[in-house]
């Protein structure tokens, strides 16, 4: 019996095994969707570069759909008559889309891409121009999760919430790609609702998205997200440029970098708001901006606080601003542990224009005198200052310093010009000395004068 047995379990799996079969579009079927009802659980359908006008549903089988040429050449187009690929029958990670465009999509909800109590695994692909009346213009989630891999997420709308992904009961990852110039009321490019588990997002750009109310970038309500090593970049909102936390929105974001964010009210990169939690550890925060219509309405370039707790751990801080001053927080304080950095400057000095004249210094020093920085190492004998100088530029001391500059900067500055054919590596500025009354680096009879016309008590 034992053997009978074993015989038929082995029979069954080389049955299993040698059923699945590969699957090409055109050349075996016409279309991506008759291909996939002809197909059995562990099938793969190859489909061959092309555009393909027609929207897709996996009908919960377990397959790979995967483009031979890539997303850039291989298109499904929903021609704006419905979802464009559909999940909505139990499917899990075995169930797999890698390598297309997908676009033209419509729909009340998920425009591009409907995943409904499934688990299935996105990669490789370019979702854009789709749009949803409510929710979701690139991707909706409902009671599952998703897996996204070095995936574009690009200009879909949604007129409610999540331009690019919506998520409601959901977990997942998202990992690599872009979620670029998408839009929505309220969470521009990823709007994450009453969560199940976390949401992992790592190495993803998050850039140029839009809400018209709260967080042009993330929206998070009462779900916990994992973030690590993004750039959050250029998105907008009313409040919440980048992020928008709001009834235990939590997370914990690490290593990642918010610049240029701006919003007209609060919280240029981030508001975080009723009862949530949010973590940035060794996060960058530069040239976010509050209040953009100025209407003195707004505040908090970098954050905005209310009623939550934010914990910043070793933050670099650089130049955030509301109406053209320099600008943090409003609202709660947040938390900070460990040292507030500065934007990294390079080591070391270099040259420094100022108008067409030439200084060798640090590049703080430049930047606090408004000059032109020309990076760490490099030299005035080699650079050529073009606020008006050209390659006329000499020699010139100033006191006791040598800069390059034109005969007509050296001496609106106070300097000794010494000739077009000399440089500040063959000139030796003469010190200082109390005899140069005048400060013009010469003793001549000009000092004698000014000597001669203070002749006197001193005031």
């Amino acid at each position: 019996m034992r053997s009978f047995t074993l015989s038929i379990f082995v029979t069954l799996v080389c049955s299993t095994v040698g059923s699945a079969a590969t699957i090409n579009v055109p050349t075996d079927y016409s279309t991506i969707q008759t291909a996939i009802d002809a197909a059995q659980n562990g099938d793969t359908i190859l489909v061959e570069a092309g555009t393909y006008s027609e929207r897709i549903d996996f009908l919960g089988k377990a397959l790979t759909v995967e483009s031979v040429s890539g997303s850039t050449d291989t298109i499904i187009d929903g021609s704006s008559s419905g979802t464009v690929v559909t999940f909505a029958n139990g499917e899990q990670s075995s169930s797999v889309l890698d390598g297309f465009t997908i676009q033209g999509g419509s729909n009340y909800y998920g425009g591009g891409v409907l995943i409904v109590n499934s688990f299935p695994v996105i990669q490789n692909c370019l979702i854009t121009s789709n749009q949803a009346s409510l929710s979701g213009g690139g991707i909706y989630v409902d009671t599952g999760s998703i897996q996204l891999t070095n995936t574009t997420i690009t200009s879909n709308i949604a007129n409610s919430a999540g331009g690019g992904i919506y998520l409601k009961f959901s977990f997942g990852s998202i990992s690599g790609g872009s979620l670029l110039d998408n839009s929505a009321n309220s969470g521009g490019a990823l709007y994450a609702k009453d969560g199940i588990f976390e949401l992992f997002i790592s190495d993803v750009t998050i850039q140029g998205n839009i809400a018209s109310s709260n967080g042009g970038g993330v929206y998070d309500k009462n779900s916990d997200i994992v973030v690590s090593n993004c750039n959050f970049d250029l998105n907008t909102a009313s409040t919440g440029g980048a992020w928008f936390s709001y009834i235990s929105g939590d997370a914990t974001i690490t290593n990642s970098v918010f610049t240029d964010n701006s919003v007209s009210d609060v919280g240029g990169a981030a508001s975080v708001r009723s009862n949530s939690t949010v973590y940035f550890d060794t996060c960058t925060f530069d040239s976010n901006v509050a209040d953009t219509d100025c209407d003195t309405i707004g505040g908090g370039a970098i954050l905005n606080i209310a009623n939550s707790s934010v914990t910043l751990e070793n933050p670099t801080i650089c130049s955030n601003m509301l109406c053209g001053i320099l600008d943090t927080f409003y609202g709660d304080a947040p938390i900070i542990i460990g040292d507030i950095v500065d934007c990294t400057l390079s080591d070391g000095p270099g040259a420094c224009c100022g108008g067409s004249a030439c200084w060798l210094m640090e590049e703080i020093d430049c930047a606090d005198g408004g000059g032109l920085w020309n990076g760490s190492g490099s030299s005035c004998a080699t650079v050529v200052c073009e606020g008006g100088g050209g390659t006329t530029t000499g020699a010139c001391c100033v006191q006791s310093n040598c800069v390059h500059a034109t005969e007509h900067s050296c001496g609106e500055a106070g300097g000794v010009f010494y000739g077009t054919s000399e440089t500040c590596g063959t000139t030796d500025c003469p010190t200082d000395c109390a005899e140069d009354v005048n400060g013009d680096g010469v003793v001549d009879i000009n000092d004698l004068l000014s000597l001669i016309g203070a002749w006197g008590v001193c005031p």
